[in-house]
Order: structure tokens, then sequence, then C-alpha cells
């Protein structure tokens, strides 16, 4: 027979816009309890999440007491990345009944260790990517694969990817990245220009930066500064005021482009999309 997910215990792994909507639709209109986990939980996600949710410092201990478990992040290759993250240290950590939701990327998951968890107890797993080794399991419950194919979805991602790609343009926010951290600043102060700073994340970078605006008289009104991985991602506007002049802008991004640890730079004013620099081992390219 089945169950009831009222008073169920559900574990979601991701909280960005798909999962901190699964964890708020889940907790109000199926009554789970919500146990979160997401290390670069963004406030825009945060803001939509139950009040009541529990928030995880790992996935194992996320998933340690869930009844359901709902895999909600980016499928990232090589080192670091997220190739079969949900493995045996993941699982082993699991009731024996546990049922799993992956309507993310099938190789999220390490089909080896998930037949040993079927084969063992009274678990399933829920997807809609067929697997060789699990497809036709007895625990293995296989969905077509239609999220975005309807024609209402298709229309919708088309106008959110404009949407993305117009914010980073104009204004250098960027959302939904797979391997960039959210960020958005918000609108220009009056008489400033934005600069966008892409660098590696290692201590002394972002001071170098400010530094090089000092250097140059020039005085950071608003920044903003996030990572994600191995990559930093910097938002600044700079007061014009005594600086009309083209030149001195493209001095100081040419300085900060050139400083060790800095990978591109771009200037946000005019034309979208123009305005960029880049470091190419020491090379300044524009």
């Amino acid at each position: 027979g089945g169950r009831e997910v009222k008073g169920k215990t559900l574990a979601v792994i991701g909280l960005g816009h798909i999962g901190s909507l699964t964890a708020r639709d889940a907790s109000a209109a199926f009554g789970c309890n919500i146990v979160g986990y997401d290390p670069g939980l963004s406030i825009e996600a945060a803001l939509k999440l139950p009040r009541e949710i529990v928030l995880a410092d790992s996935i194992a201990s996320a998933v340690a007491n869930a009844d359901y478990v709902s895999i909600n992040i980016p499928y990232i290759k090589g080192e670091g990345g997220t190739h079969g993250i949900i493995g045996r240290d993941v699982i082993s950590n699991c009731k024996s009944d546990c049922v799993f939701l992956n309507f993310a990327r099938g190789e999220l998951v390490d089909s080896e260790a998930m037949k040993e968890f079927l084969d063992a107890g009274n678990g399933r797993y829920v997807t809609d990517f067929p697997d060789d080794l699990l497809w036709d399991h007895d625990g293995t419950i296989v969905l077509p694969h239609l999220g975005a194919s309807t024609a209402e979805a298709e229309e919708t991602a088309a106008s959110m990817a404009a949407d993305t790609i117009r914010a980073f343009l104009e204004n250098g926010t960027i959302r939904h990245s797979v391997n960039f951290p959210d960020t958005a600043l918000e609108a220009p102060p009056p008489n400033c220009i934005r600069f966008a700073v892409v660098n590696r994340n290692v201590p002394g970078v972002l001071a170098k930066i400010t530094e090089a605006c000092a250097r140059n008289g020039l005085n950071i009104v608003q920044q903003i500064n996030h990572s994600r991985g191995g990559v930093a991602y910097n938002v600044m506007d700079l007061d014009t005021t005594g600086h009309g002049d083209v030149l001195s802008f493209k001095t100081v991004q040419e300085e900060i482009t050139m400083e060790e640890g800095v990978l591109s730079s771009r200037v946000i004013y005019g034309l979208p999309g123009t305005g960029y620099a880049k470091n190419l081992d020491g090379d300044y390219f524009v």
C-alpha cells in the first residue's frame, strides 16, 4: 500500500530556484517537515523557504531521518563537481524505506550505491533519467522526462533565459549559473559607472582591486563580492565626479585586469555587452 506524505520528513538537497519552491510547497501544501542543505544558499532563495525548515550542515545529516529525499542540484563535471554526489557515504545514512526523488540529473546518483540500497531494503528511487543498472529494478520508478517539454514550459524557459542574459549584459547581474555565484547589486546611483570583475577565489585579490581604484582617485560607492568554488565575482559602482574622460576608466580597467589573480573585467556603460577585457596569460586583451 501507499503512505501519506503529511507529517513525513522531506530532505531537499539544493535550495536554488527549484529546490526552494519544492521546500515551500511541500511544507505549505502537503504538511511535510523540511530539512534542507545548500552550502551556497542565496538570499533570494532563502526568502522563499518555509520558516520551519531545518538547515543541515551536510548532505549526510540532511538525509539521516528523511522519509523522502528531493535532489535539486546542478550536474558539474570534474574535480570538486557533483558527479555521483549521492553515493554510499550519503545513502548509508538513510532509512531503509527512504524514497529518493531525482528529477535533476541522472549522473548525480551513484547507480551502484543506489542498487545496493534498493536491494537491501524497501526504499524507492523515482527518476526521469533511465539508467542501465536501475531502470528495471523493482524499487525504481521511471517517469517520462516531460518537465520542460510543454509549450508553456518552453516559452517560460526561453523568456527566463532572455531575461537572465539581459540582466547580465545591462547590470552585471548573475542568476541561475551552474559555475558562477548568484550576484546582484542594486541600480547604480547617479554619476556612477559600473565595473564587473572576475577573479580567482584566493586571498588578497579583492584588496588589489580596491587599491587600484584608490590609486586612480576613484571612489567605490557600492560593491558586492560573491564566490563559488574557485571563482569570485565582483560588481562595483565608481563615482565619476571629476573623471569625465574615458581614458581614466580605461587605465584603471587595465590595471585591475592585469592584477595577479584577476581573470577578466567589464565596464558596464553604453552599449550592453561591450567594455570587456581579459588577462590572457599576462597579455591584456580587449
